[in-house]
């Protein structure tokens, strides 16, 4: 089994080896809840569906079609054991060569801005960055893109030509709707997967997140009690849980340049509500605290909140 013509081995036209020669694999187009997705993209080890579609997104095979499935489960370990007509057998042309895209295939950031927590919200498609162009975006479409990556809550939903600058190139995306719930992007209604290589970009999506980190207490942004994001509230940090190279990426992920010390509790005011007695094991090198490994709470205790001084 493989994925061809889609820039990366989890997306593209799917296709199957059999008696030696690939061939592709088409479906009914009632097929709707694409079940032989699921099967494809875990048996390629690609993660969860993103899209898929019966409509050859990614171009018709030039040879023949070995498969053709019908009512797949999703729980089947490869595509063959899903009920098909035999190899060879089907009765849909070529111009139902399936493509899936496997999550493991597109990324999201957000360009633009002066923190990985504030930009233009870019996706990478077929291995090519591209805006998310949507006349409706609001605050549970922004809330989706903030937690997947890891940037807290959303503080605004904004269109990038008046934010951070219009981009260049094609567009990804188009027409997004989320509830505000869904752990990813791609669990969102999405109605137009491209690219498209449009130039029109007066309705790029941008987002700014309130971040998975704040300094708080100090005399600006850039010093004070570390807090983190858990769930939708604010948490301290227990201050046997932070070191520099911790300290390093709170920096970063504020846009406050180094670290130049950890202080202890006494540094600043006294801080209020609760403590978070887990931590964070970085390497120093990461964009966001969110990335570094988390320590599980070690039931000892707290003496004090955390605090850091960046430059």
């Amino acid at each position: 089994l493989r994925l061809v013509d889609g820039g990366g081995r989890c997306a593209g036209r799917v296709e199957v080896k059999h008696d030696g020669e690939w061939g592709s694999v088409c479906v009914f187009d009632f097929d709707w809840e694409a079940r032989w997705a699921i099967v494809v993209c875990r048996q390629l080890g690609c993660g969860r569906v993103a899209k898929a579609s019966p409509y050859t997104p990614f171009g018709q095979g030039p040879g023949r079609i070995w498969l053709q499935p019908f009512f797949c489960q999703g729980t089947e370990d490869s595509l063959e054991e899903c009920p098909h007509f035999g190899w060879g057998q089907h009765f849909c042309g070529h111009e139902w060569d399936v493509g899936v895209t496997c999550t493991d295939a597109v990324e999201l950031r957000l360009a633009g801005g002066s923190s990985p927590c504030a930009g233009r919200v870019e996706v990478n498609l077929q291995g090519h960055w591209g805006s998310l162009a949507d006349n409706s975006w609001d605050m549970d479409d922004a809330e989706v893109v903030c937690q997947q990556l890891g940037c807290g809550s959303a503080s605004g939903a904004y269109t990038a030509l008046s934010s951070f600058g219009a981009a260049d190139g094609p567009f990804s995306l188009a027409q997004v709707d989320c509830n505000g719930n869904e752990a990813t992007l791609w669990d969102c209604e999405i109605r137009g997967w491209g690219p498209y290589n449009a130039s029109i970009h007066d309705f790029d999506a941008a987002v700014v997140c309130q971040g998975f980190s704040r300094l708080v207490g100090g005399d600006g942004a850039c010093a004070g009690h570390l807090e983190v994001r858990r769930g939708r509230a604010w948490v301290g940090v227990c201050e046997d849980q932070v070191d520099m190279k911790v300290a390093q990426v709170v920096c970063r992920e504020l846009g406050c340049g180094a670290a130049l010390a950890i202080p202890g509790s006494g540094r600043f005011a006294a801080g209020s509500g609760s403590l978070w007695d887990g931590g964070f094991q970085c390497n120093g090198t990461e964009p966001l605290l969110s990335a570094c490994a988390q320590r599980p709470p070690h039931g000892q205790g707290c003496s004090g909140r955390a605090s850091i001084i960046c430059s």
